[in-house]
């Protein structure tokens, strides 16, 4: 038998997986660090008292928050879940890795050392359904490579990218998560360039995939940052192009019942590609069992990569 007659198949196979499209989940959830000087209505991420009882801190609540997203996805749709967080430190990756289950892994090193310091922007998934191709921490500065402050920024700036695979098709796609400085406009605008230009040069490596940018940008729709990225024509915000699912219109809301401003989103590209498709967008509730379990709402899409 010739061997071009053996390859054909494979490659044929290779060619359908690629082309398969891939309905997904993807939550950006600023989960609130774990704060030693808390405000009113805010528990502390753990206590000695937690394992006894639970209302007296976030942590198993905010565990829960997550793995109920991860389950109502495969309940309702079959689809796989991935999260982009913010503010996540050390302590705190641990606790939602080992709440979420063995099978869970992560991607992304705190921001103050390229390590264990600081606060994370991690990304979140399942290593049995996505491997990662490749992977990258840089901050939003002038000099991405190395640790380091960007344009007056109170604290240093990340972006978390992962290339990703799906193993069971074999799609690829791109996760950028980040979280925009609070102090700096200029810092939130250059730092939202500096992701896309991430983003940007995954895709000269390894062609143009579907791409989701998440992330708390600190800044509102007309604001600073989101004013910025929208006009790069690059990515679009899923709130404008997917269904309203519950009845929340904003994500930030102090620990207060009541919404304050709309500063998480969910960004989907490239723009006019034809690559992606918003088919849910939703705001939860951050309150379980009468805990606060954050200061924002998780913001979850439900998207196909075509």
């Amino acid at each position: 038998m010739h061997l071009s007659r053996l390859i054909a198949p494979l490659l044929l196979t290779a060619q359908l997986a690629s082309s398969a499209s891939l309905p997904l989940r993807i939550t950006s959830f600023n989960i609130r660090y774990a704060a030693t000087s808390l405000e009113t209505n805010e528990l502390p991420w753990w206590t000695l008292l937690c394992p006894i009882w639970a209302s007296l801190c976030r942590l198993p609540h905010s565990t829960k928050h997550l793995a109920q997203i991860a389950a109502n996805a495969t309940t309702l749709y079959g689809t796989p879940t991935i999260f982009g967080l913010q503010e996540v430190l050390n302590n705190q990756l641990t606790d939602i890795l080992s709440g979420l289950g063995s099978e869970w892994s992560h991607i992304g090193v705190g921001r103050d050392d390229g390590a264990t310091s600081g606060e994370y922007s991690p990304i979140i998934y399942k290593p049995a359904v996505f491997s990662v191709v490749y992977s990258e921490t840089k901050w939003l500065s002038t000099t991405p490579d190395v640790v380091s402050y960007g344009w007056g920024a109170g604290s240093r700036r990340i972006v978390t990218l992962a290339v990703f695979q799906h193993v069971a098709t074999g799609k690829r796609f791109i996760h950028a998560n980040t979280h925009l400085d609070n102090v700096s406009s200029q810092a939130r605008s250059e730092g939202i360039k500096v992701v896309v230009a991430r983003v940007q040069a995954a895709q000269a490596v390894y062609g143009v995939l579907p791409v989701v940018i998440t992330g708390d940008f600190n800044s509102v729709p007309g604001g600073d940052a989101y004013t910025t990225l929208v006009g790069l024509g690059y990515a679009e915000d899923i709130w404008n192009i997917a269904p309203h699912a519950g009845t929340n219109q904003l994500t930030y809301t102090g620990f207060t019942p009541n919404g304050i401003s709309r500063i998480d989103f969910i960004f989907l590209g490239p723009l006019s590609s034809g690559l992606y498709e918003g088919r849910k967008i939703e705001f939860l509730g951050n309150v379980d069992e009468g805990v606060y379990i954050s200061d924002h709402r998780s913001v979850v899409g439900d998207i196909t990569f075509l």
